[in-house]
């Protein structure tokens, strides 16, 4: 399954939930971080966001014309939840039973990656979007706007988080970035003999200091 249609939920206009987090400017972010993520994965990928709708009737209609008006393998919704301040989670809707074990799958690697709930895959018959797609489908609540333990591992993990959400759509895995190699630190000498007295050999090391070397004044 390499080609997806990601889009956030709800619209400019027709706003969705909010609390410690806005769920319409959230999914606006982890979409394009998803799909920039597949695409290093090679996969082909379609974004949207809903910015002209001006009711929820509209906002759907909108959405799923867009999804079903690519070629593609799969349609994502992007949203966030809201209703259980204390426990909050993860959970990945699906409509077909045969997208019951992938919802299954980037629910747990996204509860992982955030460090929060797995609340799991949630079969949803009701849901618009799930239903006027013509290709299999999941809809996404990454986490609860109102849970505070949410909201905040969610901001400390986003990056992680929609690695996992590529990783786990894709079935491939990124690759690991090299880490910087570290600069080993020089140390210098600076001699008092070199100089007419110790206050320039000191006003020398001081700008050497400045500049992220280590310097050590020597007498002689």
């Amino acid at each position: 399954m390499d080609e997806f249609v990601i889009s956030s939920g709800h619209a400019k206009v027709v706003r969705g939930a909010s609390g410690y987090l806005d769920e319409v400017n959230e999914a606006r972010k982890v979409v394009p971080k998803v799909a920039e993520y597949l695409k290093e994965l090679d996969c082909k990928v379609h974004t949207f966001n809903d910015n002209t709708s001006k009711n929820q009737r509209d906002n759907i209609n909108t959405i799923v014309k867009y999804h079903n008006s690519k070629s593609r393998g799969l349609d994502v919704s992007v949203h966030f939840n809201a209703g259980t301040k204390e426990t909050g989670g993860t959970e990945v809707l699906y409509y077909g039973d045969g997208n019951k074990a992938l919802a299954a799958k980037v629910s747990k690697a996204i509860s992982e990656a955030l460090g929060i709930k797995d609340r799991g895959a949630k079969k949803r018959t009701d849901l618009g979007f799930l239903k006027g797609t013509a290709k299999p489908a999941i809809l996404i609540e990454v986490c609860f706007v109102d849970t505070k333990t949410n909201a905040d591992a969610y901001k400390k993990n986003f990056d992680k988080c929609c690695k996992a959400i590529a990783e786990t759509l894709s079935g491939k895995k990124l690759k690991e970035q090299a880490k910087p190699v570290e600069k080993k630190s020089v140390l210098h000498k600076v001699q008092v003999g070199a100089f007419s007295d110790e206050k320039n050999a000191a006003k020398l090391a001081s700008e050497l200091k400045k500049k992220g070397y280590s310097v050590n004044i020597v007498k002689g």
